[in-house]
């Protein structure tokens, strides 16, 4: 647990004295509206890592992060409405996500792995609830270009 939490402070690129308590400071960064702070706060939450397994907060942490346009929440959060981990499964939602997800990554690996995750999302879901899901995603796009 105190190498995991260890890695996503180093990550964070804080410099921690040998007795701080890094879940602190990751949730400080996450308030202040840091979203590789809040992304990874919400993967402690996720993990149990220094804090009590909460699905609820992860949702949460990640969802701020992700609406800061942090592509690794984005993802994650297509994966968790996809699979109803911790939430109700939502087709919708995850497609959006992912939708979006492939539009603003700029890493090589992951848009093609969302867009395939979100490709394979049509197979289960109607037209209108795709219609709903493309204004979602155009509309959140639209909104970043502000």
């Amino acid at each position: 647990m105190k190498r995991t939490i260890a890695v996503v402070a180093l990550v964070l690129g804080l410099a921690l004295p040998a007795r701080a308590d890094p879940v602190s400071d990751v949730r400080k960064l996450a308030e202040q509206g840091n979203p590789e702070a809040q992304f990874a706060l919400g993967t402690l939450y996720r993990d149990g890592q220094g804090v009590e397994q909460d699905l609820k907060q992860t949702i949460k942490w990640w969802e701020k992060a992700a609406e800061l346009g942090y592509v690794d929440a984005q993802f994650a959060l297509g994966n968790i409405y996809s699979g109803g981990y911790g939430v109700t499964r939502d087709y919708v939602l995850s497609y959006m996500w992912f939708d979006i997800t492939a539009a603003q990554t700029g890493t090589v690996w992951l848009e093609p792995i969302a867009r395939s995750n979100r490709d394979a999302l049509v197979q289960r879901m109607t037209a209108a609830e795709i219609s709903k899901a493309k204004e979602m995603s155009a509309e959140w796009l639209a909104r970043q270009k502000e």
